[in-house]
């Protein structure tokens, strides 16, 4: 009944992924090798560019001003931006591929690239659009391994923007109990011997706000402590699961235990993306969150949680070294664009550093550009300092076209850590993690879920 069950969330996951693979090709003629951009004197056209939001009206208006900073450059090249959320992004897209009806340029989560790359539903980029705009060196690394499927020299999808995480702190409830930041952090032991002093301290803001409510965020969060621990989620081709290994269950296990010990018990019923307002609002002394949040910590620094105080930490190292989530999303040319030259002079704009500068400083996002933060706040101002540091720490998912169903997977399994009433042993622990690898390596086998044709 149990894999039954698992197959169905993994079928209703792939189902939105179901691309036949055969979008029609169309537009102005762009394509070849020796061809980039779209020169000034070509007919006027217009641009559909899909969007997601990391935020509210922040983005909006971030999106808008670099589609008149393009226009302005490029007057024979109109953009029309259409915000999709990202619950609906996936079915919309995959009905786009499908029917070649749809964007010229959208945004893709990073997890979602190898999929789409192996159903052939992106234009892949050319080596002169790859020259043209500075190739993958200017580029952060962990980002350009969500350019392409694992194991493919096609690039489909140029990093755009990052969601590089880092640890957010009470300065006031850490000093209340005696902790210094500057030490706070350092490591695993420090960390929750941090956790240990702020719960005896007598406070009453607990240690941790960590939102237990939408799995795929707490897979986010919690991937660090593998990584810090060892071990990884899957083997390096990308086809076996490696949960059930020592050094996975160990950091599972950390941060289980963690979580049932010094967690508020308000912040568990949040889903990840509802926690940093409640953080803002009072709720727990630390919390995870990306360097989104620290622009709107300094937008409106009077709420209960905010002023007295706060700043940035980076993840705490485990005993292979520091890690984090490196997440964002990259901008691809869908094959049945109607315009992939004019599609092009877009994707170059946008990861340019002019716009990667622009648009971070206007969002709070952290650019995939590696030169775009420099003369920026977020080079020089203290509360981004974590996320500097960080950037150099960031790992992300293997680009593989089974992705999605793996972390529904783990989404699924793992709901039964988060909602234990109780720290579990590493003993239970490790049973949890050995029946989700079973589940994914079944999963991993499955033609129909790898792109394998």
């Amino acid at each position: 009944m149990r894999r039954t069950v698992l197959r169905s969330v993994a079928a209703a996951t792939v189902a939105a992924l179901a691309l036949s693979g055969c979008a029609k090709g169309g537009g102005d003629g762009g394509g070849a090798a020796d061809t980039v951009g779209y020169a000034a004197d070509r007919p006027a056209v217009e641009l559909e560019f899909w969007y997601m939001p990391y935020g509210g009206p922040i983005q909006d208006r971030a999106v808008i001003q670099e589609t008149e900073e393009f226009h302005k450059a490029h007057p024979n090249i109109t953009i029309k931006p259409v915000r999709i959320q990202w619950s609906d992004a996936l079915t919309r897209l995959s009905t786009a591929t499908t029917s070649g009806e749809g964007p010229d340029v959208t945004v893709l989560g990073t997890t979602w690239v190898g999929g789409f790359s192996a159903l052939h539903a992106l234009r892949p980029y050319t080596e002169a659009e790859l020259a043209a705009v500075g190739g993958k060196d200017v580029f952060a690394a962990a980002s350009w391994s969500a350019s392409h499927r694992l194991g493919s020299d096609e690039i489909t999808a140029l990093p755009w923007l990052t969601d590089v995480r880092a640890l957010f702190y009470r300065k006031d409830v850490l000093a209340a109990a005696g902790v210094d930041p500057a030490t706070a952090f350092t490591d695993w032991n420090a960390f929750e011997a941090t956790l240990k002093k702020i719960k005896d301290s007598g406070s009453t803001v607990w240690p941790l706000a960590i939102g237990n409510e939408n799995n795929f965020g707490i897979i986010h969060n919690v991937a660090p402590f593998i990584w810090g621990a060892g071990g990884d989620l899957l083997d390096e081709a990308g086809d076996k699961s490696l949960l059930d290994q020592p050094p996975a269950v160990d950091g599972v296990a950390y941060y289980q235990r963690l979580v049932h010990l010094y967690d508020d018990p308000e912040a568990m019923k949040l889903t990840s993306s509802d926690v940093p307002e409640a953080f803002a609002k009072g709720v727990g002394a630390i919390t995870i969150d990306n360097s989104q949040s620290v622009g709107d910590y300094l937008a409106d620094p009077d709420r209960p949680g905010l002023k007295h105080g706060w700043g940035t930490a980076p993840m705490p190292a485990g005993k292979m070294g520091r890690f984090g989530f490196f997440g964002g999303s990259g901008l691809a040319i869908l094959k049945a664009a109607k315009h992939p030259d004019a599609a092009f002079e877009w994707v170059k704009f946008l990861t340019g550093e002019e716009s990667q500068r622009r648009y971070s400083v206007s969002s709070g996002l952290w650019p995939a550009r590696t030169e775009a933060i420099k003369g920026t706040r977020l080079e020089s101002d203290p509360a981004y300092a974590a996320f500097r540091t960080m950037i150099e720490a960031g790992r992300m998912y293997p680009s593989i076209p089974a992705w999605i169903v793996v972390e529904s997977i783990i989404a699924k399994d793992l709901a039964d850590l988060w909602h234990a009433e109780q720290a579990l042993t590493r003993a239970q622990v490790e049973d949890i993690l050995k029946r989700t690898t079973a589940d994914i390596d079944e999963a991993l086998r499955d033609p129909a879920q790898t792109g394998i044709k």
